[in-house]
């Protein structure tokens, strides 16, 4: 449930201010931009509820303690029709006005990236990470999950995932997950290389932090080093945990002998 401090906030009324062409909310832990006339004041007000809630619940369960309001920079978010797709960068958060009108803006996920980023910079865990805190808090503690590619959360990426490994586009990605760099055209062919990527990804963060538990990944996040704290905090390497999560959904490590889907 929701700590005290967003209890407290739930009863305080939120107070617009309009300029140019931009409605601003102000609270102890976000100020958040909406485009003038997307949405009605009190679809806007339940949002930002909806974001502090966010902060508080991801802090909470990710660094084991509910956040204390001035201890923790305000998060910025612009809410805008012509922002295409979700992202983050520093403190600030950019949602599509189209995925808050319906309730599937991945607000979590990004909010994740802010709040905990994954200082060694690997893309398959920082994804993978924000993927599995935005089910888990959803499914748990509040909030709705917007996910993009991981349809049905944490309970059914495993599913997702074993039917991407028995796709070409899964087959091509899975080198990248547990590894350096990004596969080609992650950014310019969302269906064909970054959902199954970030499907992946989202699997097998979920597999470790199942089974080494969430308190041997923390350190993990804060290390310039992924792979030398993955081995020091869990006790076994990436390449090892990337044979056992593959096993797991294939039964072999040789993709190849998957079968087709």
């Amino acid at each position: 449930m929701p700590g005290l401090a967003l209890a407290l906030f739930l009863g305080v009324d939120l107070v617009p201010h309009e300029a140019d062409g931009l409605v601003r909310y102000d609270t102890d832990w976000t100020t958040v931009y909406f485009e003038s006339g997307g949405l009605p004041p009190a679809r806007m007000e339940r949002f930002v509820r909806l974001l502090d809630q966010g902060i508080i619940d991801i802090e909470t369960y990710v660094g084991g303690s509910p956040p204390e309001a001035g201890k923790i920079r305000k998060v910025t978010y612009y809410v805008k029709s012509d922002i295409e797709i979700s992202w983050s960068y520093r403190h600030t958060v950019l949602l599509p006005l189209e995925r808050v009108q319906t309730d599937s803006a991945p607000y979590l996920h990004e909010t994740t990236h802010i709040l905990f980023p994954v200082r060694s910079g690997s893309l398959w865990f920082a994804e993978g990470f924000a993927s599995y805190v935005q089910s888990y808090v959803s499914e748990h503690l509040g909030g709705y999950d917007g996910y993009v590619f991981s349809k049905g959360g944490n309970g059914a990426v495993e599913g997702l995932a074993r039917r991407y490994l028995r796709k070409p586009q899964g087959q091509a990605v899975v080198s990248y997950v547990g590894r350096d760099g990004a596969p080609p055209d992650l950014y310019s062919d969302r269906w064909g290389v970054a959902a199954p990527f970030y499907v992946l990804s989202h699997s097998f963060v979920k597999f470790i932090i199942e089974r080494a538990g969430l308190d041997k990944v923390r350190p993990v996040l804060r290390s310039p080093s992924l792979d030398e704290a993955i081995e020091e905090s869990t006790g076994q390497s990436v390449e090892a945990w990337r044979t056992s999560w593959l096993s797991s959904l294939t039964g072999t490590t040789d993709l190849k002998q998957a079968g087709p889907d």
